[in-house]
């Protein structure tokens, strides 16, 4: 199967859709990689676009996977959609679902999701809409025989909500913004509670990339997490900032407990990889094909 997968990749594994692409090559496809952004900064997003068209045309694709493509024009994925089959990935949440998305949903054969709330809303724009976890990198999330040195980490950008309750946490939280690729696993393992603060409702690959690591995690709750996790099994939920202080501080002051939560949570997590992400992805192309 040959696809032309339409993302951002890089070397060092911030985004998502390198470990994606590689998981597509380990499936045994004939994969390309088409770095949209970049393509756009070197010669412009209108010959972007033309360009973009010239190679599905010239490629002999069976299937051309959009990462969101913001900004990439509605006329080149109609131009595209009529050259071979076409899908539009968006893990993001359903604040950020916006017009421009929604509009994409509509133009392609087939769109999966991450978010349960936002799939809700695309299957009213396009049926053929698909809930596919994005999961964990398998290469670059696992766990590492590391001293817990920190007691509470929060791996991630801090905006808005988040702000509010990090600065309301009792206990000193070490944060992290700049942990990609095997670096994220690492610091995941050097702490002994990791925090995951979810955003609209939508479960961030966060949650699978430090149960993948053997973290203990502490999450507030998300749609569709009854189906994939358990309340104190698999993981901790939080309902507010005093339940979370309690739960940090419990936790702390019972280390063996929060260890076989978080080995339950690793093992738990090992079904949703990269690389089964693909091959969803490849199992709906050949249902609606």
């Amino acid at each position: 199967m040959r696809i032309l997968f339409v993302g951002v990749f890089d070397s060092n594994f911030r985004s998502t859709n390198t470990s994606q692409l590689l998981s597509f090559k380990q499936l045994g496809c004939d994969v390309v990689g088409y770095n949209y952004r970049d393509k756009a900064h070197q010669i412009g997003p209108e010959q972007r676009d033309k360009h973009l068209i010239k190679t599905v045309r010239t490629g002999k694709f069976d299937l051309v996977v959009y990462s969101k493509c913001n900004q990439v024009s509605y006329d080149t994925f109609d131009e595209i959609n009529k050259l071979t089959k076409t899908c539009l990935w968006f893990m993001d949440p359903l604040v950020s679902y916006n017009q421009e998305m929604r509009l994409k949903t509509n133009l392609v054969d087939y769109a999966c999701f991450d978010k349960n709330n936002v799939l809700e809303v695309a299957k009213t724009i396009n049926h053929n809409s698909f809930y596919v976890c994005e999961g964990f990198d398998s290469r670059n999330d696992k766990p590492h025989d590391l001293l817990k040195e920190n007691d509470v980490t929060f791996i991630g950008n801090v905006y808005g909500q988040r702000e509010r309750i990090l600065n309301e946490i009792r206990t000193p939280v070490k944060i992290i913004n700049d942990a990609f690729g095997a670096q994220h696993s690492i610091e995941v393992s050097k702490s002994k509670i990791n925090l995951n603060f979810c955003t609209g409702g939508g479960a961030s690959d966060r949650i699978y990339k430090v149960l993948a690591a053997g973290g203990f995690l502490l999450t507030d709750d998300w749609v569709g997490r009854k189906n994939k996790f358990q309340d104190n099994e698999h993981l901790v939920i939080f309902k507010d900032i005093d339940d979370l202080n309690q739960k940090i501080e419990f936790y702390l002051s019972n280390p063996n407990l929060a260890e076989k939560i978080a080995l339950a949570g690793s093992t738990r997590v090992q079904k949703f990889t990269r690389l089964n992400w693909a091959q969803e992805v490849i199992k709906i192309y050949e249902k609606i094909k």
